[in-house]
């Protein structure tokens, strides 16, 4: 006797992925990246000042400098994981960057020979001299600082996105689902943060910068493998192209086809016109 399948299969096999229990590992992943992040974006400058003998000035530039690139290479995270990658694997890769990034910063912060002999400790040393630090220094330090740059970029824009596609907006129950999402992974991102503001802070302060710049590494490395271990829970998306590509090649249509000669007929022109006009009384 012949057994008949319907498909019911492959509905029971959609019905456990995505959903709820997906993002919880979005949520998790949220949270100790943002605990990293968040307590090096307000205490870094202390480090460049106090450890690695920049100025005031240029510690509060530099500072700057890597806050801004962090936010602009999530535009190049967002191209990535639109047009090459799926978000999934986005998220897993930037997060492998950034806690190298960190684990580099660690290292730097553990072996002297790395940064310069601290300003503040001349006095009680006098065998040592206040010095800037060399170029070497200097670049393992830009190193670190900017492979976690291009980590959290990529990061934050695969995160949230990967969050949503767990969600679908043709079911209403997964679409008052999907408004949900946002609030509990900004909630995430608020616990995360402050748990970095007080806890890392006050660990670089009492037990130094490389206990803070470990922590950083562990917490986003344990975010990504509990992202990772929710890999047969997700919706994975299939990239279709980035959005950013397609705008730029009306641009570059445009400026080809702007000496062409217009046509006779209106109807060719692929313009769209309003049957009605409405008239606005004031």
């Amino acid at each position: 006797m012949g057994i008949c399948r319907d498909g019911s299969d492959e509905v029971i096999q959609e019905r456990r992925i995505g959903g709820n229990k997906a993002v919880l590992f979005v949520y998790a992943m949220e949270a100790l990246e943002s605990m990293a992040f968040v307590s090096n974006a307000v205490s870094l400058v202390t480090y460049f000042f106090g450890y690695m003998n920049f100025s005031l000035t240029k510690s509060a530039t530099t500072l700057t400098n890597f806050m801004g690139a962090s936010f602009l290479l999530a535009l190049f995270g967002g191209f990535i994981c639109d047009t090459y990658l799926s978000r999934f694997k986005s998220s897993i890769i930037f997060g492998s960057i950034e806690v190298l990034g960190y684990t580099i910063l660690t290292i730097q912060a553990h072996f002297k020979f790395l940064r310069p002999f601290p300003c503040k400790e001349v006095a009680l040393d006098s065998t040592h001299q206040c010095e800037s630090a060399h170029p070497g220094q200097v670049a393992v330090l830009f190193l670190g600082l900017y492979l976690v740059a291009i980590g959290t970029g990529g990061v934050k824009a695969a995160l949230p996105s990967l969050g949503a596609d767990q969600f679908d907006e043709k079911d209403p129950k997964e679409a008052a689902s999907l408004s949900s999402f946002f609030n509990w992974f900004l909630f995430s991102l608020t616990i995360g943060s402050v748990v970095g503001v007080i806890f890392l802070v006050w660990i670089s302060t009492n037990e130094g910068w490389e206990w803070s710049f470990g922590v950083c590494a562990i917490a986003v490395f344990f975010g990504f493998l509990f992202l990772y271990m929710g890999k047969s829970f997700f919706r994975h998306n299939v990239p279709k192209g980035s959005p950013i590509v397609r705008i730029l090649q009306v641009f570059i249509a445009a400026i080809r086809n702007r000496n062409l000669p217009l046509p006779d007929m209106a109807d060719e022109l692929h313009e769209t016109h309003d049957k009605k006009l409405t008239v606005l009384k004031f």
